[in-house]
């Protein structure tokens, strides 16, 4: 059985736990989802571990060299309390904003709050226009519910930057969109605007804040203010139309956008956000027609040659895609790494060229599309056979946070999987459970290797494990339940799991085979073979097709059977699974 019925573990687009009890995704016919960058300001994010030391920085004091080699060999170790309180220590010592920066980083990275504020106080003092310097003491006063003292290094923010520039404060409403208690975030947002409450830039900003949180009702009233204040500003009609968007107003919002489009046909800014909603609204070809006209107007904008790449990969027209990626290139160095992920993927999944595939993911330097290129790399060796590369691949990655650890696990089970070591693949995800304790993904991607290999007891004890944690875990109830149903007896306490899967997902194809499956398992054949036609309308899996035909052979309709068999059969030529079936029942 290959089942069809589980969720594959996601690690990105097309990187998914594969083969038996898992949900299989496509892989090679279509990039990956749509993310057209958004033209807002930002400042750089604070989270991941601490950069080396400038290459073009002014020579390290002779005399500090011993501590910041102990303070190096700790962070390769894992020690981190060595490594801070060495950077620390020399920081102090020298006055040298750099070691701070590292202390800092390093702490965050370590979630040492005390240690990483005390290194950007100092940090700030020596650097009170350094943007990054002020977030990290900004996070930690948000963190810590010291909203005054968070004010104060924004409102300082905003003074470098010039309160009264129109990006100021966007730039703090992009610092305050990455702090993960977004409450928090608005709360000190709106602190800010209430000290300056005709600020139409200030209230724009709290709108954008806003609605990144998810507030729809604090978003929409900022942005009415700010309609009274300015009513002809562009930017304000498209803040208006995402608001839309987000309360489900598609039509709506894409109506407002494109009247405006028609009424100011020379604003390139306007056309561009028509086109990212349209984008939004799975509105494709429209969104590639607006972006060409962008780029006509503006032939060299990178942001618009990247959207222009990316829909028109996601809409199969690769030359195309691959044009704009190639003369991104040409123009923009900082868009390299972004143009040679999705060149690597067309090479990868139109091309079916892995060499190419390789070469381009090699050129993807560290960026939000390293970690993917990477494990796409350790993929692509793998299918070529070279496994022990493979693994080495993912083991030279230094992973920036306990996500990306996550992922490196969840690839490296997944290559020994498909390599045909589940026992090895097990021990991958055993250790990572040991790093990441009780983790819902590892948990369930040791119960389908489990699975596949016959161990219905450990696949049921991480199971249980996940819904005890989960109770309402979708995928972890149908997979039991499945189980249940397919390899032991215990047909009522499968049916069970699978109608909890149902009620969360009603349409749901691979919890319709569940369904039916169960159905047939206890005697209700009528019943199964409703559900598996509706899983097979969904999704021609194999699997259903196997599922369909076994029940309508039993129930004595061998013509019907041999009907779902020939389809499937003609969409999976050789797939082992309907062969297998079709033997085992001509020959009872």
């Amino acid at each position: 059985m290959n089942g069809s019925h589980f969720r594959a573990v996601y690690l990105l687009a097309a990187v998914v736990l594969a083969g038996c009890a898992v949900r299989p995704v496509e892989q090679g016919t279509k990039a990956p989802s749509v993310a057209v960058p958004a033209q807002e300001a930002q400042t750089p994010a604070v989270e991941p571990a601490a950069p080396a030391l400038p290459v073009n920085a002014p020579p390290i004091y002779p005399e500090a060299m011993n501590k910041i080699l102990v303070a190096e060999i700790g962070l390769q170790r894992g020690q981190y309390d060595v490594a801070i309180k060495n950077y620390l220590e020399l920081g102090e010592t020298y006055r040298d904003a750099r070691l701070l920066e590292r202390a800092a980083r390093i702490a965050v990275y370590a979630h040492d709050d005390e240690h990483a504020l005390a290194a950007a106080k100092l940090w700030v003092e020596l650097e009170p226009k350094n943007v990054d310097a002020r977030e990290v003491v900004t996070a930690f006063y948000i963190r810590n519910g010291q909203y005054d003292e968070a004010q104060q290094q924004l409102e300082a923010l905003l003074a470098i930057n010039g309160d009264g520039n129109e990006n100021a404060f966007m730039v703090v409403a992009g610092l305050l969109g990455r702090q993960q208690d977004k409450q928090a975030a608005l709360e000190v947002m709106q602190r800010l605007v209430n000290t300056r409450p005709n600020d139409a830039n200030a209230l724009l900003a709290l709108s954008n804040l806003a609605l990144r949180a998810g507030v729809l009702d604090q978003a929409e009233q900022a942005i009415k203010r700010v309609t009274e204040l300015k009513p002809d500003r562009m930017d304000v009609l498209i803040q208006q139309a995402r608001i839309l968007m987000m309360r489900g107003k598609g039509a709506e919002a894409t109506g407002l956008l494109e009247k405006a489009v028609k009424n100011h046909p020379k604003d390139t800014a306007l056309r561009a956000a028509y086109a990212r909603l349209l984008v939004d609204a799975k509105q494709m070809d429209k969104a590639f027609a607006q972006f060409k006209l962008v780029n006509k107007q503006d032939p060299d904008e990178p942001d618009i040659l990247l959207a222009l790449g990316i829909v028109a990969v996601e809409l199969s027209h690769v030359d195309d895609g691959e044009k704009y990626f190639l003369r991104l290139i040409e123009l923009n160095r900082n868009f390299q790494s972004e143009s040679s992920y999705y060149l690597g993927r067309i090479a990868e999944e139109f091309r079916k060229d892995p060499d190419a595939a390789i070469k381009w993911y090699s050129k993807v330097e560290q960026s939000q599309r390293y970690l993917e290129a990477q494990i796409r790399i350790a993929f692509l060796l793998a299918k070529k056979g070279d496994v022990d590369r493979a693994r080495g691949q993912l083991s030279a990655i230094s992973p920036q946070d306990p996500g990306q650890v996550l992922r490196i696990y969840l690839a490296d089970g997944q290559i020994l999987r498909d390599a045909g070591r589940p026992q090895e693949a097990i021990d991958v995800f055993t250790a990572a459970l040991d790093e990441l304790p009780d983790n819902t993904d590892i948990l369930y991607a040791r119960a389908m290797t489990a699975e596949r290999m016959g161990q219905i007891d450990a696949t049921e004890k991480d199971l249980r494990q996940i819904l005890v944690r989960e109770p309402d875990h979708f995928d972890a109830l149908n997979a039991l339940g499945y189980v249940l149903a397919d390899r032991t007896g215990r047909y009522d306490e499968a049916l069970t799991y699978i109608k909890r899967a149902l009620d969360l997902r009603p349409d749901s194809y691979y919890v319709l085979d569940s369904m039916g499956w169960v159905q047939y398992r206890l005697g209700h054949n009528q019943e199964a073979v409703t559900y598996l036609r509706r899983a097979l309308d969904l999704s021609p899996e194999s699997e259903i097709a196997a599922h369909l035909a076994e029940v309508l052979w039993v129930m004595g309709d061998k013509q019907a059977a041999r009907a779902v068999w020939d389809k499937a059969l003609q969409g999976a030529p050789g797939n082992k699974l309907l062969l297998d079936t079709v033997n085992r029942l001509d020959h009872k």
